[in-house]
């Protein structure tokens, strides 16, 4: 709700619906309701899914028409977001996916730490993606023991996380800068950077939808408290997208006024161009037709 109804409203945007889906008793939770009502969400769909998604598509009788959907959801939210904004129906914010975290980490790093950030990822769901990419073998041994102390532990969500975890990969590397090159190709959701100077290496790390630079910035602290947003580009989107913002509500137009003597200098390069094009008729025509002399 935050991470999508703060934006919009910093954008001026002035009637926001939130779709979600009721609990267990049938009725949305106070926690939600609470939120809604400080941040000025006008109305409250209770509906989840695809039918959720429609509703806020199409409009109906009780629910206004949208121009524009962000927010995940599961594959059919997704499929539904997905479709309309393929026939101009609505915008989207991108075709989100599991979640994922991509955790570059050296010699440094404590491996129980590792390991919690890895495994906060892998309760999420269970096609939920993991990856560690490291430089130290005795590090990725000593994360993957911890990790396996956890399951055996059985607490939590125990079977989602065992899911997740046939999924997640760890990786061997050279060097910290091929971990990164291996980040820029991968584009991850969440990149968490825990090595020594952090700092240093900023400006060669490109393709991530949110980066946790150091030992102590895990992923759940842009979830809960940061105020970055956590709406974020998934499945290596980020090569080529970023996280919702107040700019994801915005909208931008280009104008242009010429004066005649302006149009008159322009006359050449357009009957050029459309010449060039094969529109030289009625595209160049539109611009010289205007000094033929009536």
């Amino acid at each position: 709700v935050l991470m999508g109804a703060i934006p919009a409203r910093i954008a001026g945007v002035k009637n926001i619906t939130i779709i979600t889906p009721p609990d267990k008793t049938g009725n949305i939770p106070d926690s939600v309701l609470a939120v809604c009502k400080i941040i000025g969400v006008g109305s409250v769909l209770k509906s989840g899914g695809a039918q959720g998604i429609a509703a806020a598509g199409f409009g109906t009788e009780s629910v206004t028409k949208a121009d524009i959907i962000v927010g995940p959801g599961n594959i059919y939210v997704t499929a539904a977001k997905t479709y309309l904004f393929s026939m101009g129906i609505i915008q989207i914010d991108s075709m989100a996916g599991p979640s994922e975290v991509l955790i570059i980490a050296d010699e440094s790093a404590d491996p129980v730490w590792v390991a919690y950030d890895f495994l906060s990822q892998a309760e999420h769901e269970e096609r939920a993606l993991a990856v560690l990419v490291t430089t130290s073998e005795d590090l990725a041994r000593r994360v993957v023991a911890e990790i396996e102390k956890d399951i055996a532990r059985g607490t939590g969500r125990i079977e989602i996380k065992r899911k997740a975890l046939e999924r997640a990969v760890i990786i061997l590397v050279d060097s910290i800068d091929e971990a990164i090159e291996f980040s820029n190709r991968y584009g991850p959701e969440h990149m968490e950077f825990m090595v020594p100077e952090p700092l240093e290496y900023l400006g060669r790390i490109r393709n991530v939808g949110s980066l946790f630079l150091g030992t102590h910035a895990p992923v759940a602290v842009g979830d809960y408290y940061s105020g970055t947003n956590h709406i974020l580009p998934t499945g290596g989107a980020a090569r080529f997208s970023s996280g919702v913002s107040v700019e994801t509500f915005l909208r931008r137009t280009t104008f242009q006024h010429l004066t005649p003597g302006a149009l008159r200098e322009a006359l050449e390069p357009v009957m050029t161009m459309s010449r060039v094009e094969g529109f030289d008729d009625k595209h160049g025509g539109s611009v010289e037709i205007r000094f033929r002399k009536k």
